[in-house]
């Protein structure tokens, strides 16, 4: 690559950056604005809204289903919670819409050494159903509990004498194996029935399963984080900035609520960076496939709230505009097809609700592609192999430090080859640079020449000016492997190395000026200028200085992101110094040139 392409790049790169600083001083201004309104209206006065279950449809003339939906629900005063515990999970039902309000997990901490709850700031229980997606938790249900068997049902009839029957069931985990402890053990059942108990046949509307909500679960969780995820051929995620307003160049109004239709929907949640919290209908799959569709889910529902949490929505956060009330939630719904009931007829149908951590491990054991939703991207198959990896070092091990050094060490080990070949590369155009020099002084005045005697003198002494790149173009896509893995690996919460108190998180030691110290990010762009100091030079001074520009970049991806990024770049670096050291005092190779093939008769 020249000097023009390579200032390209950089130019190109300091323009992204500046951009995305901008958008997000732009975002972070809009969404202070929401937060203001969204704490006026919570302290205004609030009516009772109800809303049947699966009641008629709505007359003419009725607000339609998206306006209804942003409709705030406010639960009356007659809740009643009970509680089923398993021995990692506690499940919180309420009575009103008959479903999961929140689901603590002892075993996983949150901030400040709390336990982290799913659905804790979610209008709507997980389970619940109504006709009209985000609304269908002010109905109260009856409700029977069997604390020994691990059960909950709840029942209702509405005024058209549809029977509604909710089964919760608790899984069984004494005495089971490990790979069925692992897929059981944050998953419960809940089977629902619909019965006819009238006299006239019910033609029941399509309906909506709530999801839950996600919340951010650290104070610098980004929102990219918290997502709305569905499955069907292959899984779709939208995260909290989808409904902001877009970009100023080719933006969009701000968006109240994500609908889609389409058939076939195999699971729909909702997650934040470490935890998910998902609804999976269950279909015997050697039923037909008419039949089967109609156990699919047929379309999805989700919107953005601001969370309502004290510690962040005062108005003292806002005025001294710390930016700590552009908090966002999402809630979803799996929507359900319709059919039709005779007179004492029944319809069934069972759904799997996950409420745990983003393990990918464990949610590959849940069949139905739920290890979708760890949103890997691009390079998803190395950020696979990467995390079964560190998790088998870990078990070895004993530590998630010392997994992500060993791993990067293995990695190093197996690249030594190619890049002992490139540092031999380097060498030889080092060897070279006497020869290009005389070549730019006698042609200096004319370029184009320049690089043509350039080109010609590579091919005669058979030197690949790329050849010194190649380790680092095949780093890149581990490096984004591990950046897409590390983002979201559960396993590394909580886990520590040295002073670093948690891998998962930057390893702030301090504040300067409001700006936190991160020391890894620091030792990571240190050890890459002594790198690039100690390897052989090639191309010109003002190229080199250009390269310089290196740590920079890297700084930029890790400095704010999961100290474990950092820490698996600087471990390389050193690897790679000590591999530059061990073959600094080689002298310089002799060149020759290469003989001409003959040319053919």
């Amino acid at each position: 690559m020249d000097r023009k392409g390579i200032i390209g790049i950089i130019l190109s790169i300091g323009l992204f950056v500046w951009f995305q600083v901008y958008i997000q001083k732009t975002k972070n201004a809009h969404e202070v604005a929401v937060a203001a309104a969204a704490i006026a209206e919570a302290n205004a006065p609030k009516s009772t809204s109800v809303v049947p279950v699966a009641d008629s449809p709505a007359p003419a003339g009725a607000p339609d289903a998206t306006v209804a939906a942003i409709k705030p629900v406010v639960e009356q005063s007659t809740a009643k919670i009970d509680l089923l515990s398993t021995p990692t999970v506690e499940y919180s039902f309420t009575n009103l819409g008959g479903g999961i309000s929140k689901v603590r997990l002892p075993g996983h901490k949150a901030e400040a050494e709390s336990q982290v709850i799913i659905n804790e700031f979610g209008k709507l229980p997980i389970g619940s159903i109504s006709e009209i997606a985000g609304e269908g938790a002010t109905e109260p249900f009856s409700a029977k509990v069997d604390a020994a068997a691990g059960e909950i049902v709840f029942e209702r009839t509405n005024a058209l004498q549809l029977h509604t029957s909710k089964k919760f069931v608790l899984p069984h985990l004494a005495g089971a194996d490990s790979e069925t402890l692992l897929r059981e053990e944050y998953r419960i059942r809940m089977d629902v029935t619909f019965t006819n108990r009238g006299q006239q046949s019910l033609q029941v509307p399509a309906y909506f399963v709530s999801t839950g909500s996600s919340a951010p679960i650290h104070e610098r969780d980004q929102s990219v984080y918290t997502c709305f995820n569905h499955y069907r051929d292959g899984n779709k995620s939208i995260d909290a900035n989808w409904f902001g307003a877009g970009m100023p160049v080719v933006g969009h109004a701000d968006r109240a609520v994500f609908t889609e239709a389409s058939g076939g929907i195999l699971w729909a949640g909702v997650t934040n960076q470490y935890f998910a919290s998902l609804v999976s209908p269950v279909a015997d799959l050697k039923l037909s496939s008419d039949v089967l569709a109609k156990h699919r889910g047929s379309q999805v529902w989700a919107r953005r709230f601001v969370v309502d949490d004290p510690a962040w929505m005062s108005a003292g956060h806002l005025s001294e505009g710390k930016g700590r009330a552009d908090r966002f939630g999402i809630d979803g719904a799996l929507g359900m097809p319709g059919f039709t009931l005779k007179p004492g007829e029944s319809m069934a149908q069972s759904f799997y609700v996950y409420t745990g951590p983003r393990e990918f491990r464990r949610l590959k054991l849940l069949g139905s592609n739920e290890d979708d939703v760890m949103n890997f991207g691009m390079f998803a198959i190395v950020s696979k192999t990467l995390l079964n990896s560190m998790n088998l070092l870990k078990g070895w091990l004993g530590n998630y430090a010392w997994a992500v050094v060993v791993l990067t060490l293995l990695i190093k080990t197996l690249l030594y080859p190619l890049q002992n070949k490139a540092t031999s590369s380097m060498k030889r155009m080092q060897s070279l640079q006497p020869k290009m020099t005389e070549l730019k002084e006698k042609y200096k005045d004319d370029p184009t020449r320049v690089n043509v005697e350039v080109m010609k003198l590579y091919k005669d002494y058979g030197v690949n000016p790329m050849a010194g790149c190649i380790p680092m173009v095949v780093q890149i896509p581990i490096f984004f492997g591990f950046y897409s893995m590390l983002g979201v690996a559960v396993e590394l919460r909580d886990s520590k190395f040295l002073w670093v108190k948690d891998l998962s998180q930057p390893d702030t030691v301090a504040h300067l000026l409001g700006y936190p110290i991160n020391i890894l990010p620091l030792c990571m762009a240190v050890t890459m200028l002594v790198q690039m100091a100690i390897q052989p030079k090639q191309g010109d001074p003002a190229q080199q200085r250009i390269f310089m520009f290196m740590p920079l970049i890297f700084i930029f991806f890790c400095y704010n992101f999961a100290s474990a990024l950092a820490l698996y770049w600087t471990v390389q670096n050193l690897f790679s110094i000590v591999q530059l050291y061990a073959t600094r005092s080689q002298t310089l190779p002799t060149l020759e040139k290469i003989a001409a093939s003959p040319k053919k008769a």
